[in-house]
């Protein structure tokens, strides 16, 4: 039985406990389960949000569920799991099981077959040997194993997804980090998802399934940016410490919550949240808050958990957290500040991803910023002078020369190669894990992200790139 944990504090998020909804146990049994044709269903004694195995069967069984349904995806999933390592957990396969053969939502089948075909690692990307099962439903099943499933759960699903990237390309101490924070995150999320519905705000549990893949992802731009890009660890396994680097720990989540309360940042509305942190970090407040260490004179090398590296261009929130605490500013360029941009927005329940407009005849100028989902209008959106800076600085003699979107990793294959090039003036190394958008004016942007682009055109870009 899952319980939803209160969190104790003064004002904003904590000054309420969320009342508590006990789960209802369900029994997935031999005798609840109906076949019509080849069609096979595991059906709840009676409806319930939760998923609890009360008699448990044995593997098989839950598998031969999956493989005499006969439709896709579920026999495909039944090939996919039975390759996972140390497939014991009954439980944890029959709520995968009950997840995918009752849902109600369209979005947990798109999961699923998005798993199936983009979590398995291409061995051909990586001059070592990587895992041979999926390991994005490894990460799945770890969630199942440590975690009551809701039905229709695309929260965990997602979580699933773009997080066994790091099972891929990790070494051991990675993957068992990995499924503790897959595990953390999602404890936190629902809580975080309690907290919006006592309060009456917009609730992360009904985001698509393409906002949730992008509020889950806490690895930043590890793809291509930073000490520790995973473009760089084609050759040898990510460390922990890279791991770490890349990451928002939830300890950083809950604490950048208490902030965004403490402060009185977050509204009802998205846009009125996302302005009071844009404000803080970049604008009104960017010379108390924000060293700006990205421009001719000003970039120097600093000290990052024992490492000398340049202070345009750090991607470690954690350390700019604790950064801040120490000294009350942040460090960095754009790229810096949407990084700690989108982690705040993590941190109250806020999907975003990070965008850069590039402009000028080579592209080796521009400016990073994230997009956000607004769920009232189902739209993403940028804060507008955020906007402003491209519309001033990407117009005129400098056009702009292509526009960049960050993509989560769904689709594992191809994600951490990169190509230097110079082809149609890209300034970034080739990757899955960015969607290129080009030709296209900073009008166009302008227009596309201060109205709003429909969640539709995003989730192409997000989950179908």
């Amino acid at each position: 039985m899952v319980v939803v944990l209160a969190i104790a504090g003064a004002v904003g998020w904590q000054q309420f406990t969320p009342k508590l909804v006990p789960p209802t146990t369900i029994t997935v049994t031999p005798t609840a389960t109906t076949v019509t044709g080849s069609q096979t269903t595991v059906i709840p004694a009676k409806p319930t949000e939760w998923i609890r195995i009360k008699e448990v069967k044995p593997v098989d069984y839950y598998l031969s569920l999956l493989f005499s349904n006969r439709t896709a995806p579920y026999g495909q999933l039944y090939w996919e799991l039975r390759k996972l390592h140390d497939l014991t957990n009954a439980t944890a396969i029959a709520k995968i099981t009950y997840l995918a053969l009752n849902a109600t939502n369209p979005e947990v089948k798109e999961a699923l077959e998005l798993m199936i075909n983009g979590g398995t690692p291409a061995p051909g990307d990586y001059k070592y040997p990587v895992p041979d099962y999926n390991t994005e439903l490894q990460v799945l099943y770890w969630l199942a194993s440590q975690n009551e499933f809701k039905k229709d759960d695309t929260l965990a699903l997602s979580i699933a997804m773009v997080h066994g990237l790091w099972v891929t390309i990790g070494d051991e101490q990675v993957r068992q980090a990995v499924r503790k924070d897959t595990s953390d995150l999602l404890v936190f999320l629902r809580q975080t998802n309690e907290l919006q519905k006592e309060k009456g705000y917009h609730d992360l549990e009904d985001y698509p399934l393409e906002a949730k893949v992008a509020l889950v992802w806490t690895g930043n731009m590890a793809a291509t940016a930073g000490r520790y890009s995973l473009s760089n660890f084609r050759n040898r396994q990510l460390p922990v410490k890279g791991y770490a680097w890349n990451t928002i720990s939830i300890e950083t989540l809950k604490n950048m919550r208490t902030m965004v309360s403490e402060k009185g940042w977050l509204g009802k509305e998205i846009d009125a949240t996302v302005m009071n942190i844009e404000e803080f970090l970049f604008f009104s407040g960017a010379k108390q808050h924000w060293n700006y260490t990205c421009s001719e004179g000003n970039e120097q090398k600093v000290m990052v958990e024992g490492e000398l590296v340049d202070s345009c261009g750090i991607f470690n929130v954690d350390w700019q957290f604790e950064q801040y605490l120490g000294t009350n500013r942040f460090m960095g360029g754009c790229a810096d500040e949407a990084s700690v941009v989108n982690a705040y927005l993590t941190s109250v329940g806020v999907a975003s991803t990070i965008t850069s407009v590039r402009w000028g005849p080579t592209g080796y100028t521009g400016h990073y910023h994230v997009a956000y989902y607004e769920p009232g209008k189902n739209v993403w959106k940028t804060y507008v002078k955020q906007l402003g800076i491209d519309l001033e600085a990407g117009s005129g003699q400098n056009p702009v020369n292509v526009f960049y979107l960050y993509v989560p990793p769904v689709n594992q294959k191809g994600y951490v190669l990169y190509e230097d090039t110079r082809e149609q003036n890209l300034w970034i190394r080739k990757s899955k894990a960015w969607y290129v958008l080009f030709p296209t004016t900073i009008n166009e942007l302008n227009h596309m992200f201060s109205d709003g682009v429909p969640t539709s055109q995003t989730k192409r870009w997000l989950l179908y790139s």
